[in-house]
């Protein structure tokens, strides 16, 4: 029997002092059977938890792990497995794990028994996801669950139940910017919402390098060129991908949605989460965006999407390789990697298609008040019935609109007061029903020619005689070929050598550093658009006088316009003004040109007359070309021209 004071001022605890030695003889030893169970538990936890490290490190090293494809994908390693190209320090668990995969995954297996604290998002198992989702299919992981509740921001961003599938965005070139020449590549995690069926708001990873704000363009070049740049992944929200590509720089988009199971789409996307944000070094040339994201896909995908690169990897080749992939795989009757192709067209393609629709009239109005100004709308609209007024408007506003776009961040004050005074006139006239515009389709850049181009071939020259051509460009999308550029022209360090017919002369016979010809065809007017077209050629040209080589260094641009003139013919005339290091060192080139699309089969000739002298006298010049296809990597061209001596020439090209 306890009798507890009343004096509440001697309590030490919840017991009373002078009465604790009945207590003692009770309750302590209770309590101390009870601290030694608990230490023994804690003791027999702590044991087991090291008896389940040992084991399942002991199980990772007798299964190779360390040096497993997919372990060394997950760290990013050189294909050599030497060395992580990941910059970042905190990628690594261990202070070896950039050269020692081994030490890195006993260190990530160790991490993985870590007591949770407050900051769990900071915990290994939060900001390695794949890492250890990957591995619990290697190692029985105590207690593993791919969605940690501990790790919010990982649950926020991952979007486990919404993402569907996974697109890779192919986008085309883009002349001005050197970097985007070639075109670009970013990966798309896709939702299928209905409420955002266009995927403005699905998840982006995009890589690209960190340049400084206003960098000089040559130092630009060189630094991207030589690994001058750190580069890193980032993830944005589609709309942001869409108002740089489509609606700023006016360049169309294709969406390659792939076929990957629950655990690669799972896998790949929480690699994505492990790799936001990390630094890489930069390569213009190879170790780009389409390298970069060649490399994710490998983490998901057995075939090579890499392995048979040169010394450069353009984004077209990466969805080269997924065609070849895909052609490999219904021949062998596998699964295809790409579920379908979407054509997404750029803002301006998409303005151009509405303003067709427009009559002669009607596109005549439409720029009369482009030119004269809103005020305009008074005197030019009631030309026009209240139906076709609408139609006018309704373009107005789409051409507005677009011009606000391409204008950011600064669009001009009577821009917006332009849109909103037209917006109002249209509010004062019925709605009427659109029906949806119907863009046709262009075929994506890997359906054309791959780039890279070796030809042979054999010429005949009135002064050479008879010589064999050897030709090579690592980047050949030229007027005559099978591409997407839409009559334009791009090729890069374009050698041909020749061979004397006794073999005993070899030569140079013409080296194109840069060949560009851009023809803007716009299939409307518009009075406030760039109409103008044009080309650039830096090279050098062999010219045979009396038995002997000269070679002529040529810098030549020149403005001019083009339009298509059917269906399958398009016509251009251009000026050119061109540096030569032979007399006369400065020349005017007028000519015309027309190039004749007939499926497969493209032509293009030209013809025009070049200054020989500083004294008003010209030279004919005049060529031409035709290209026939004989399988998706092989084609015949005949050429012909007067430029450096009367020749024709018969060759062969291989695209690989």
């Amino acid at each position: 029997m306890f009798i507890y004071s009343r004096n509440t001022s001697e309590f030490r605890g919840r017991i009373p002092h002078y009465f604790l030695f009945p207590l003692n003889s009770i309750v302590y030893p209770a309590i101390k059977r009870s601290l030694v169970l608990c230490a023994l538990l804690l003791l027999s936890g702590a044991q087991a938890q090291a008896a389940s490290q040992k084991e399942i490190l002991q199980t990772a090293k007798q299964r190779g792990l360390a040096r497993h494809p997919t372990w060394l994908k997950l760290l990013h390693y050189e294909r050599d497995g030497k060395r992580s190209v990941v910059l970042t320090d905190n990628f690594f668990l261990s202070p070896k794990g950039r050269t020692d995969p081994e030490a890195e995954l006993t260190a990530t297996i160790h991490a993985y028994f870590f007591p949770w604290d407050e900051n769990a998002d900071a915990q290994p198992r939060c900001r390695f996801p794949a890492r250890y989702y990957w591995l619990s299919r290697q190692l029985p992981l105590p207690h593993y669950d791919v969605r940690e509740e501990s790790c919010q921001s990982l649950e926020k961003w991952a979007l486990f139940d919404t993402v569907k599938s996974i697109s890779l965005h192919l986008v085309s070139g883009y002349l001005g910017n050197p970097a985007s020449t070639f075109g670009h590549a970013f990966l798309k995690l896709n939702t299928d919402s209905m409420d955002d069926q266009s995927g403005l708001f699905d998840m982006t990873l995009n890589y690209g390098a960190l340049v400084p704000e206003n960098e000089y363009i040559l130092r630009y070049v060189a630094r991207g060129l030589f690994g001058g740049y750190e580069a890193g992944f980032s993830d944005k929200y589609f709309y942001t991908q869409d108002l740089v590509y489509s609606r700023t720089e006016f360049r169309d988009i294709w969406d390659y949605r792939l076929i990957l199971t629950d655990y690669e789409r799972t896998l790949l996307i929480l690699h994505i989460w492990e790799i936001v944000g990390k630094k890489f070094t930069y390569y213009f040339l190879d170790k780009n965006c389409a390298y970069r994201l060649a490399e994710l896909l490998e983490l998901v995908i057995e075939e090579d999407l890499l392995s048979h690169g040169r010394f450069w990897y353009l984004p077209v080749e990466l969805f080269h390789r997924l065609n070849d992939m895909d052609n490999a795989r219904q021949k062998s009757h596998g699964i295809k990697r790409v579920q379908s192709v979407r054509f997404i067209p750029s803002n301006q393609r998409i303005l151009y298609h509405q303003l067709k629709m427009l009559t002669p009239d009607e596109l005549g109005i439409f720029n009369a008040i482009v030119r004269e100004g809103i005020d305009s709308l008074s005197t030019h609209l009631p030309q026009l019935s209240m139906d076709r007024q609408m139609v006018v408007l309704d373009s107005l506003l789409a051409y507005q609109q677009y011009k606000l776009i391409s204008e950011e961040p600064n669009p001009p004050r009577q821009r917006r007061e332009a849109k909103d005074k037209i917006l109002l006139t249209r509010l004062g006239l019925p709605a009427r029903f659109m029906p949806p515009l119907e863009i046709p389709e262009l075929p994506s850049p890997a359906e054309g020619s791959r780039p890279m181009a070796l030809g042979v071939g054999t010429a005949l020259d009135v002064n050479d005689g008879s010589f064999l051509q050897l030709s090579w460009s690592p980047y050949k999308q030229e007027l005559v070929g099978k591409n997407s550029l839409e009559g334009d022209e791009l090729t890069v360090l374009d050698f041909t050598v020749g061979i004397s017919q006794e073999g005993d002369k070899v030569f140079v016979d013409q080296f194109d550093l840069i060949r560009v010809l851009n023809l803007n065809t716009l299939s409307v007017a518009l009075v406030d658009e760039n109409p103008w077209s044009w080309q650039l050629r830096v090279g050098m040209d062999r010219i045979e006088e009396n038995g002997k080589d000269r070679y002529d260094g040529v810098i030549r641009f020149g403005p001019g316009y083009a339009q298509k003139l059917k269906e399958t013919v398009l016509g251009y005339g251009m000026v050119d003004l061109a540096g030569h290091a032979q007399s006369p060192f400065v020349r005017l080139r007028p000519h015309l040109g027309l190039k004749f699309d007939w499926g497969a089969t493209q032509a293009w000739i030209y013809s025009g007359a070049e200054s020989v002298d500083y004294k008003g006298a010209f030279r004919y010049v005049g060529g031409g070309k035709i290209q026939f296809p004989l399988t998706d990597r092989a084609a015949v061209h005949v050429e012909f021209s007067n430029e450096k001596a009367t020749r024709a020439s018969l060759g062969l090209i291989w695209f690989w």
